[in-house]
């Protein structure tokens, strides 16, 4: 097995189990064998002894609007997307969607044709893209600039949203700012709803999930909350076993004990991390701007100038410990939310998500205290320094 990658001295978070005492052997770039014992003498220098870290299926966090201090919907390109990659790659994230926020259709379908460009030249750790908006409820458009949402669905719309990626569309809506029929179309095309942005009654959520809806963004951010009759949003999309619900876990845009009580709610397998990174994500600005609105960031919050949060500065591994420190969920669960349940949502955890003989070879390396301390992308361990 000259030439292979054997990772030994480690734990395996593999998504379905946790294994100890064994290796992971790799070969031009994919997972052959997860060996017990494996005698790796013989072996040569492809042998890497990981001091008893551990090892989880690569992140994948599907809604990353910058990274490496530029902005998706600044410059929708090629260029900007390997930088956002990159800067989230040093971080853990091995794979994400590229995210554009409620913009001009033209700039819709820049980006559009960006992510397409980049999936066509086999350009690494791009899955595919995730349009936040723009078929948003204006009356909880967050910081989304309100010029940007149509009244309605229109064909120039439908087409940026619809244009072949090469990957998976992810579209944040509203549902009960969209037609009935309008999700089930969407669907239809191949594409994976998520409902976020909405001011929709537990009703109209259930209407929309029998449409095909199968996501809820950043629940309880810029959502109808529950009360005491009326379940809202929230409530739907918590207890409805058909959906998966992305949480932003910085203790900014969800309190801890919120957090606890939608782990608690939801089903197993039914909640998963996201960052909604912003541009300071592996970068060192302290500010930028949204559709022409300064955004600062103090103590990793990041807001508009009248204090509405604007996207967040965490990324997949500060959640994943966040979410492990202070909501007491358990290491391999946690690892699971950043890792199989949105490949799950994204229905590619058939590639992405386990580690797993015939499995690309793309691995998060841990530290005991969760720090990301290498990264596996093709079969290759890079070990990153702070």
């Amino acid at each position: 097995m000259s030439g292979d990658l054997i990772l030994t001295g480690c734990e395996i978070f593999t998504g379905d189990e946790v294994l100890r005492d064994h290796s992971i052997v790799v070969r031009d770039g994919v997972v052959v064998a997860l060996p017990a014992r494996l005698d790796a003498s013989g072996h040569g220098d492809g042998v890497v002894d990981l001091g008893g870290r551990s090892v989880a299926p690569g992140f994948l966090d599907v809604q990353v609007n910058g990274g490496g201090d530029v902005l998706f919907n600044d410059d929708p390109s090629v260029a900007t997307i390997e930088r956002i990659v990159a800067a989230h790659q040093r971080l853990g994230t091995t794979d994400l969607l590229v995210t554009f926020v409620s913009g001009p259709v033209a700039d819709m379908m820049r980006a559009g044709d960006a992510v397409r460009e980049a999936i066509g030249q086999g350009f690494d750790g791009v899955l595919g893209i995730h349009f936040e908006g723009p078929l948003l409820n204006r009356a909880r458009l967050g910081a989304h600039d309100g010029d940007q949402v149509p009244a309605s669905p229109d064909d120039a719309v439908l087409a940026a949203l619809t244009a072949p990626t090469g990957g998976p569309t992810l579209v944040t809506l509203a549902p009960e700012v969209v037609p009935p029929g309008f999700v089930a179309g969407l669907v239809r095309r191949g594409i994976r709803v998520s409902a976020g942005h909405t001011d929709a009654t537990a009703e109209q959520v259930g209407r929309a999930v029998d449409e095909g809806v199968t996501g809820g963004t950043h629940v309880w951010n810029a959502m109808r909350p529950p009360t005491a009759r009326e379940p809202g949003a929230v409530g739907a999309l918590l207890t409805d076993d058909r959906v998966r619900c992305g949480f932003i876990a910085d203790g900014h845009h969800v309190s801890w004990p919120t957090l606890q009580l939608s782990f608690r709610a939801s089903q197993p397998g039914c909640a998963f991390l996201v960052s909604d990174a912003v541009s300071p994500v592996g970068g060192t600005a302290s500010e930028f701007r949204l559709g022409g609105r300064r955004i600062t960031v103090t103590d990793g919050r990041c807001t508009t100038a009248d204090g509405v949060l604007a996207g967040s500065a965490l990324h997949l591994a500060s959640a994943v410990r966040n979410v492990v420190r202070h909501c007491g969920v358990a290491k391999a669960e946690a690892l699971r939310m950043a890792t199989l349940y949105p490949a799950q949502l994204l229905g590619i955890d058939d590639r992405r998500g386990r580690i797993a003989p015939g499995y690309p070879a793309r691995f998060t390396v841990l530290d005991d205290d969760l720090t990301v301390s290498a990264v596996v992308l093709g079969g290759v361990l890079t070990e990153l320094t702070a």
